[in-house]
Formats: structure tokens, C-alpha cells, sequence
């Protein structure tokens, strides 16, 4: 496959933006004062709340929500709420665009259906965006708000194509999670291929799904509940033609614990596998070496490709041997670029749900 993060970042570099807005948008953002390809070092950790705003000095950044959801009735629920960021090369600053292009993507997964759309737009014309003071994140209508610079309490607003409406008000129980060494997060055994990530896995959501209408009958509203999980990622070293792309796993286990695992794929490197288990109580150790494996075990045949939809991951300490299968067939996102993402089912020794994003295979 060719390489996910490239493709999409290298596409919104040459796409057109959106039409103008008052620069004084609550979104409109000066052009970045640092150049492209501010670097990811590990005397610089992540802080908070500063670091939930946008970093438009580094290359590439997403805001990254999945959620397992469940109705009344117990049929079950996979969704998935992106926001994009992507700094242009060579920085530029017209009426059209302060430097910045922005993509959306949105995804439901019912137990029969596949709901997705992609949104783009141009930075500083007023509809996509980050502020930080409330915390307010934009494409569009599709909005994700907090009161205050806190991520949470905080409602997350969007639809999908018409035919589906999503409100959620998201809480949580736990702390937010710094990976690797104080949110400095490597993805090759060279370092040269790293990231400032952070995660909240401990995320509630209630609200509603409206799906419809069909054949001209009204939307149907369900009232859902469930967990989330949260992303927030940025670099400019993975906005390279040798990173290939990445196995990603997020875990939410019957106890309460969490596991977020991954294995990078760069050329000319062995494939590097890291992750993080965190307790129901929040406390966080770093996985790497012979402490993880992961490992493909199943297939499914989707648009051409053979997918490996089916994994083993083993952890030594704490011990665990999980086999992750997905919630359904099919999870597959078709957008500008294609990728696999959906909702999985865990069993093993122990049990849980959670969400597996595959952009790493050939």
C-alpha cells in the first residue's frame, strides 16, 4: 500500500482551499513563524492544556476519536471523528489559505450499515480550525466544544452525508495519558521516525445517533452510551516518503484497563513495535522489545487487497495473550486515501472491545 501518511499529507498540499472568510475568525491563525519540519525532540514534553491547540510549525497533526457504543436495545456501535492538519511546503500566506489545509473524516459502523464521509478545507478562511481558549475544534458543522481550555466536559457535534447525525456529551474517569518519554514517542529503533503523541482512554460518552431518512421516511434517533478513546498526535518526521504507515491498536479491557499498541512500518528498517499499558487507576508503563508482540493471524479479502484483520498481541508483563477479530466485516474507509479502520472484539485472557486502524501492510 502506498504509504498512508505521505499520501494524504503530499494530496493537501496541492489541493485547492475552501472560499474566503473574515480573518477574524475565531480560526483565522497567522502563517506559521517557525518553518516546516520543526523537530520532535525529547527535552521538549508535552504540557497541558497548551498542547491541545494546534502546532502549525510541524508537518503533519490529527485530533483522533473512536468510540464502542451501544444502544438500549444492545446492538452495538463503531465511530470514528478525525480532524486533520497539514502545514504546506513551501509555507505560503494569500486570502486563500494562512499555510495551513485541514481534512475531516467521519465514520459510523452500525451492526448492517457503513456511514463515512471526508471533509477538506483551507486554513485561516474561518470554517476548519483549533482554538484553545475555550478548547473548540472545527471542519465546518462538525464541531467538538469544551467550556473551557479542558478537553472535557465537552460535546462532540457532526454528521455524516446526510444520513446520519451524531451528538455525544463526552466526560471521563481518568488522566490523560503521555506515551513514550513525557509524550516524546518513537516509531522506529533509528529515533529518527517520532512523534509528541498523547492519549485520554478514559472517555464516557451518552447522547444520540440519528440515522435516515430512507426512502423518505424520518431520521431514526437512537440514545447510545459507551467508551471513547482520544488521539492527539503531531511531527514532521513521519511526513516522509520512507514512512509507511502503522498497526495501531486501542483496548479498553473488562477491568478497566487500557492498551494502546502499534507496530511502525518505515523502509529500510525492521518493522518497530511499541505501545503502552495504562491501569484502571491511570498509571502508565511503556511496552517495547521482547515485553510485545504483535501479530497477524487472519485475513479478509476487501477491494482487491488481503487485510490483516485478525491479530494475536502478547505482553509479558502485565501477562496477557489477546486475540483481536473485528466487530464485523468490512470496515474499510474510502476515501482519497483508503485505509482500514473499525471496531474490534477482544477475547483471550482477558476480554474487551476497542478499535484497530491498519495503514501499515503491502
Amino acid at each position: 500500500m502506498k504509504a498512508f501518511l505521505i499520501g494524504i499529507t503530499a494530496w493537501c498540499w496541492l489541493t485547492a482551499c475552501s472560499e474566503p472568510a473574515p480573518r477574524s475568525s475565531v480560526f483565522s491563525q497567522p502563517a506559521a513563524s517557525a518553518s516546516v519540519g520543526a523537530q520532535v525532540i525529547p527535552e521538549r514534553p508535552v504540557v497541558w492544556p497548551q498542547d491541545h491547540a494546534s502546532h502549525p510549525a510541524f508537518a503533519l497533526e490529527w485530533w483522533y476519536l473512536t468510540f464502542v457504543l451501544s444502544d438500549e436495545q444492545q446492538r452495538q456501535y463503531g465511530l470514528q471523528f478525525t480532524l486533520f492538519r497539514f502545514t504546506t511546503n513551501p509555507p505560503y500566506d494569500s486570502h486563500w489559505t494562512n499555510g495551513q489545509q485541514w481534512m475531516g473524516h467521519a465514520s459510523l459502523h452500525t451492526p448492517t450499515a457503513h456511514f463515512y464521509e471526508e471533509r477538506l478545507a483551507g486554513g485561516g478562511v474561518g470554517n476548519a480550525g483549533v482554538s484553545a481558549a475555550p478548547f473548540m475544534l472545527a471542519i465546518d458543522n462538525w464541531q467538538w466544544v469544551s467550556a473551557n481550555t479542558d478537553l472535557f466536559p465537552s460535546v462532540l457535534q457532526f454528521s455524516i452525508q446526510n444520513d446520519v447525525s451524531v451528538e455525544l456529551a463526552l466526560t471521563t474517569s481518568g488522566p490523560l495519558i503521555a506515551h513514550g518519554q513525557g509524550g516524546y514517542s518513537e516509531k522506529s529503533a533509528s529515533g529518527k521516525y517520532r512523534s509528541y503523541y498523547y492519549s485520554q482512554p478514559f472517555i464516557q460518552a451518552s447522547g444520540q445517533l440519528a440515522i435516515g431518512p430512507k426512502q423518505g421516511s424520518a431520521a431514526t434517533a437512537v440514545k447510545v452510551k459507551g467508551q471513547g478513546w482520544f488521539d492527539h498526535e503531531w511531527s514532521s518526521q513521519l511526513a516522509n516518503n520512507d514512512a509507511l504507515g502503522w498497526d495501531w491498536f486501542s483496548v479498553h479491557l473488562k477491568d478497566g484497563a487500557k492498551l494502546m499498541v502499534f507496530t511502525m512500518h518505515v523502509k529500510g528498517e525492521a518493522p518497530y513495535t511499541t505501545g503502552t499499558f495504562i491501569t484502571a487507576h491511570g498509571e502508565n508503563t511503556t511496552l517495547a522489545g521482547d515485553a510485545l508482540s504483535i501479530t497477524a493471524s487472519g485475513y479478509e479479502a476487501i477491494n482487491g487487497r488481503q487485510v490483516p484483520v485478525e491479530w494475536q498481541i502478547d505482553l509479558a508483563e502485565p501477562a496477557m495473550h489477546l486475540t483481536i477479530k473485528p466487530f464485523k466485516p468490512g470496515q474499510w474507509n474510502p476515501g482519497r486515501v483508503a485505509y482500514y479502520e473499525g471496531r474490534i472484539q477482544v477475547s483471550g485472557s482477558h476480554q474487551g472491545t476497542g478499535f484497530m486502524e491498519l495503514t501499515g501492510y503491502q
